[in-house]
């Protein structure tokens, strides 16, 4: 669901919220928690775990080690948009950070950005540099997925490191999107454009909301001067809830293509996706007669995306 008339309830009193939800990463989401506490300092700010009914005593450890942090704790996974506008909604930051549990501060990069984005009001939404456990800079897509983007990555032929040289040419700061694993965006925002939209239950939600910013002629700044490390996948290549996720990114995809391609892309996309799926299931059926097959190419799972109807 969108929220386009949704308003908060309370008056924001702090600098920041920092919204974080998680599901089974507890390790990884306790070394982000004290990256923030030990770095974030100079501005005020609240932690909201939002918590995804993790399996792993996330909400226990959580609510043990970190007395100021405040974690929702869901009875069912509720995914990543909803579970984050339960933490926009509680929230009391003039500015809300959404931080996924597999990333790491280095240094105070919410001071940094909170002072850009004072200096800078034109902006609406933040996202800031990334960086892979060697503190090399992560790729990050700025610019709009087009079709013809959606048909290379559908094939798996779409090339991530060009992305690092279109940044590297980069002037300007403003961007049409940013990384969905650290962003901040401005309180009022949310009550001009809504809510994140909750028919994405997994990925494309941070595409989507800044369309919708920009549609509401909100501006969206990549901000260079500060990093975050990211570790990948932390939460989405777990083996016991794979198959699960691949079917969600599935239907957020084609939700987005329903959403913002036209009916002839759609079509397209659609029929594009359904071919992949068939040759996945013979070489799934290869490999699994081989032994040598993974979570990733389990017959059940291609047989179920390639019978898949449309939402």
């Amino acid at each position: 669901m969108t929220s386009p008339e949704f308003k908060f309830s309370q008056s924001a009193v702090i600098d920041i919220s920092i919204v974080i939800v998680s599901f089974n990463t507890r390790e990884i989401l306790l070394r982000c928690l004290s990256s923030v506490q030990k770095h974030t300092k100079e501005i005020s700010y609240e932690v909201i775990v939002v918590d995804n009914a993790s399996e792993d005593g996330t909400v226990e450890v959580v609510t043990k080690k970190f007395h100021d942090v405040k974690v929702i704790a869901n009875k069912y996974n509720r995914g990543f948009s909803a579970a984050n506008n339960q933490g926009i909604i509680l929230s009391k930051g003039r500015k809300i950070v959404f931080l996924n549990p597999d990333t790491m501060l280095t240094e105070n990069s919410f001071k940094k950005i909170n002072t850009y984005m004072q200096a800078n009001p034109e902006f609406s939404i933040l996202g800031c540099g990334i960086t892979d456990q060697s503190n090399q800079p992560c790729p990050i897509r700025l610019w709009e997925d087009t079709p013809r983007d959606a048909v290379l990555k559908i094939l798996d032929l779409y090339d991530l490191s060009l992305e690092l040289k279109k940044m590297d040419k980069m002037k300007a700061n403003e961007v049409q999107v940013i990384s969905g694993c650290c962003f901040v965006a401005e309180r009022e925002l949310f009550e001009l454009i809504g809510l994140m939209d909750e028919n994405y239950f997994l990925y494309n939600e941070e595409d989507d909301l800044c369309r919708r910013a920009r549609q509401g002629g909100k501006k969206i700044c990549f901000f260079q001067e500060t990093s975050v490390q990211h570790l990948h996948g932390q939460s989405t290549h777990q083996d016991n809830h794979r198959e699960k996720v691949i079917v969600e990114a599935y239907k957020s995809d084609l939700y987005f293509y329903s959403k913002y391609y036209s009916y002839f892309w759609n079509l397209a996309l659609r029929f594009l996706y359904k071919i992949v799926f068939l040759a996945g299931l013979f070489r799934s059926t290869f490999r699994h007669l081989k032994g040598s097959d993974t979570v990733d190419d389990s017959l059940s799972l291609k047989i179920k995306l390639l019978l898949m109807s449309r939402r």
